[in-house]
């Protein structure tokens, strides 16, 4: 093989089908076109990224958008980012992507081998640990380092199909979706099909997150106008292909709550939720979603029921097996990260002493 990198500004329209080349077959709904063309749309042309392209004897065979930036960290440590398609810039990567990788097929090895050298740090967000570099630790040339490391619950949908989900869970979980499913009576599943139905669903999802989060005194996930802006022209693109899954769950007329998934390649990501305030304390407005989604999602002949990564107790309840991925850098060789990492393990040992 003879590989060589070009790199493609984002606005180019050779970026736009490159990209859709290389990402037919992509498990990663964060990694299609669709959101890609959305977050490149949406962003400000100052945070743009570049299409990083490996060839192969002139063919493209793998891509990934390299978002830049310049960090001062403890006040004193410069660094100079490329982000794994990402912007490196916390408002707009609150969009949280997961599952995050290259299109196509080449190793990472083979775009560190290949990118210019103006970079300190490859900043990897929610990718799996098997993409690092295996002798990164060893090779000179790199470091190495794994920020943290995310469990995330799903629930195999083959499994549903053989039994009844809510048998698939442990005793606890079980005990209260089924006493919330008794409390709440005959349920029904609304799904949108239209931009119309979408848009109102979504806003009444927003409603109903926002006004939970700020009873906890928090934002919530859509306070940022660019982040709800960002989902309201997905939604609107992408709702009639399929791939945008709005539910709202009823108990008789009332609302239980609202669910935002994307539908890709036989996964359904939950992304976002708005739930109602429980009725008593048997309750349950996210197990009952939830639960109807996964066995709606079932019956669609869907292969899994992503929760993605979180800390939330009630996701891992409600899955039936679980992932894990890293937020990890690449870093060069240079002695102010092996200083910031001797500091980090000096304060790390005062604190526990």
């Amino acid at each position: 093989m003879s590989f060589s990198l070009e790199l493609v500004p984002a606005r180019d329209r050779r970026a736009g089908a490159i990209w859709q080349t290389l990402a037919a077959k992509t498990q990663s709904y964060f990694l299609t076109w669709a959101w890609m063309a959305t977050w490149l749309v949406m962003m400000p042309r100052g945070h743009t990224a570049e299409l990083a392209v490996v060839r192969d004897r002139g063919r493209p065979v793998a891509a990934a958008f390299l978002g830049r930036r310049r960090e001062l960290r403890h006040g004193v440590l410069p660094s100079r980012q490329r982000h794994l398609n990402t912007t490196g810039f916390a408002r707009f990567d609150e969009l949280c992507i997961e599952h995050n990788a290259f299109v196509g097929d080449a190793s990472l090895e083979t775009l560190l081998e290949l990118l210019p050298g103006d970079w300190d740090e490859l900043i990897l967000p929610g990718i799996q640990r098997t993409m690092l570099p295996g002798a990164a630790t060893e090779d000179p040339r790199w470091r190495s380092v794994v920020d943290r490391e995310s469990v995330a619950a799903f629930v195999d949908l083959a499994r549903v199909r053989a039994a009844d989900y809510v048998s698939l869970l442990g005793a606890s979980t079980r005990a209260q979706v089924r006493r919330a499913r008794r409390n709440a009576g005959p349920l029904t599943v609304e799904r949108a099909t239209t931009r119309e139905g979408a848009t109102e669903i979504f806003d009444e999802l927003v409603r109903l997150h926002t006004r939970r989060w700020q009873e906890r005194g928090e934002p919530g996930a859509f306070a940022d106008p660019w982040i709800a802006a960002f989902h309201r022209r997905l939604i609107a693109e992408r709702i009639a292909t399929g791939e945008i899954d709005l539910l709202r769950v009823r108990a008789g007329e009332r609302v239980v709550g609202c669910l935002y998934n994307f539908v890709w390649q036989g996964r359904v990501t939950f992304y976002q939720s708005g739930l109602a305030p429980p009725a008593d304390n048997h309750d349950k407005p996210g197990y009952l979603c939830h639960a109807a989604a996964i066995e709606l999602a079932a019956e669609s002949g869907h292969a899994v029921y992503d929760f993605m990564s979180s800390s939330d107790r009630y996701k891992q309840n409600l899955g039936t097996d679980e992932y894990r991925l890293v937020w990890a850098r690449i870093q060069q060789p240079l002695t102010r990260f092996v200083v910031e990492d001797q500091l980090r393990a000096w304060r790390r040992r005062l604190r526990e002493s």
